[in-house]
């Protein structure tokens, strides 16, 4: 009895997934406008189903396409359907350096550049999906040729901009920090990135411990409306002061640089994290902590 869900791919085709027997479900595929003649493919993948367009195909195997954008399943359940959402997020690498690169993808908007992959974020509406992919997959020839195909637009890879949320770490005494401390090794002269939900930098535990803070979530401020990132931080680098030293960071003594790259619910991007870690870096980050997790991890790698 429950209402079908309908996913919009990449390619412009829609998926509506309806339920099945217990814990399964049917899928439906509507092809978008001019793509009657394509087949599609479905399978089961890692208990999920995974609808693929033959044309895709290729783009998949050969690794120049992201495969979680067609993981329906797990699409409906990030909340990338069509009633949940009216545009695909993308992360995408050009082919070309910036600087003699002819703006790509005239149906997308560039939410984010993102210079450490030489790509951007990119927001597409689900109804210009089906013009992407005429652009993306406008290269026939090196279909028919051995080599890898390659995408269209002054694109060189697609990966989906995936939802991520935080993650639970293991406590102080389990990975042997008071015997660091004993040692004298305390964090000291060490800048920390944690890039989470934010932070709470009124906490007693984090007075002083905090070099600068920015948001990446899109929620204004690097305040922490979850609770999470503020945990993070002072289980990396607080004081101890709220509960007179028994709950002392592991390295007290560092310095802390805090990214906001999970919303006040505990969602983001993989491109805000990217966008984050970049920061993290260029602010001089020796160490970059990331308490957060995705059900299919997809980003960028260099």
């Amino acid at each position: 009895g429950a209402t079908p869900v309908r996913v919009t791919l990449i390619t412009g085709d829609q998926v509506e997934l309806a339920p099945a027997a217990p814990g399964r479900v049917a899928a439906t595929v509507r092809p978008g406008p001019g793509r009657e003649r394509v087949i599609f493919q479905t399978l089961e993948v890692d208990g999920g189903l995974r609808v693929l367009p033959s044309d895709a195909l290729p783009y998949v195997s050969s690794g120049v396409l992201d495969a979680n954008l067609f993981d329906v399943q797990e699409l409906a359940a990030d909340g990338y359907g069509d009633a949940a959402q009216g545009d695909l997020p993308l992360i995408v690498r050009y082919q070309e350096p910036a600087a003699g690169r002819v703006r790509p993808l005239a149906v997308a908007a560039e939410a984010r550049p993102l210079g450490s992959i030489n790509g951007a974020a990119l927001r597409v509406g689900k109804g210009d999906l089906g013009g992407l992919w005429t652009t993306l997959a406008a290269t026939p020839r090196s279909r028919a040729t051995a080599t890898a195909p390659k995408l269209g637009g002054g694109i060189a890879r697609v990966w989906l901009d995936a939802r991520v949320r935080p993650t639970l770490e293991h406590s102080v005494p389990q990975i042997g920090a008071p015997a660091a401390w004993a040692a004298g090794r305390d964090g000291k002269g060490v800048t920390v990135a944690v890039l989470d939900t934010g932070v709470d930098a009124t906490h007693p535990d984090l007075a002083g411990r905090i070099a600068e803070a920015q948001d990446f979530s899109g929620s204004g401020s690097a305040r922490d409306g979850h609770g999470h990132g503020t945990h993070v931080a002072a289980t990396i680098a607080g004081s101890g002061a709220a509960s007179a030293g028994l709950r002392k960071g592991v390295a007290p003594g560092a310095r802390l640089l805090v990214g906001k790259v999970l919303d006040d619910g505990g969602s983001g991007s993989s491109s805000a994290i990217i966008a984050g870690m970049e920061w993290a870096a260029h602010s001089g980050a020796k160490v970059v902590s990331m308490s957060l997790g995705a059900t299919r991890p997809t980003a960028p790698t260099r």
